[in-house]
């Protein structure tokens, strides 16, 4: 079963698998490490929260070291847009960080 990474509108923007986000169409996206998202080059992209990859006000993005990109998988079975039992869009979504890359200084800094 395809755990799915989320939008904060509901819909499936990438998926899991071990510790890596990929995209819907099996492109490595970026790790999770503990509760953060980094991409593969260590900038920080976003805090995991309830499957989505979020920007939270109270997280201390930091750089961490690069790893290599894994190959890339098989493309994700196309999935549904998330039930709406809860408000799951209070923090922006982040995800398109794993896209594009760090977004300013905040990124770069070390904050231990």
């Amino acid at each position: 079963m395809t755990m799915y990474v989320y939008g904060t509108a509901g819909e499936p923007r990438g998926y899991l698998f071990e510790t890596t986000i990929y995209g819907l169409d099996g492109a490595p996206l970026g790790r999770l490490v503990g509760s953060r998202v980094h991409r593969f080059d260590g900038s920080y992209a976003g805090e995991w929260f309830h499957q989505m990859v979020v920007e939270r006000p109270t997280a201390r993005p930091r750089r961490i070291p690069p790893v290599a990109t894994p190959r890339g998988r098989p493309p994700a079975p196309t999935g549904c847009r998330r039930r709406p039992v809860a408000d799951y869009g209070n923090f922006a979504d982040a995800f398109d960080l794993l896209l594009t890359g760090p977004a300013g200084p905040a990124f770069e800094e070390a904050a231990e």
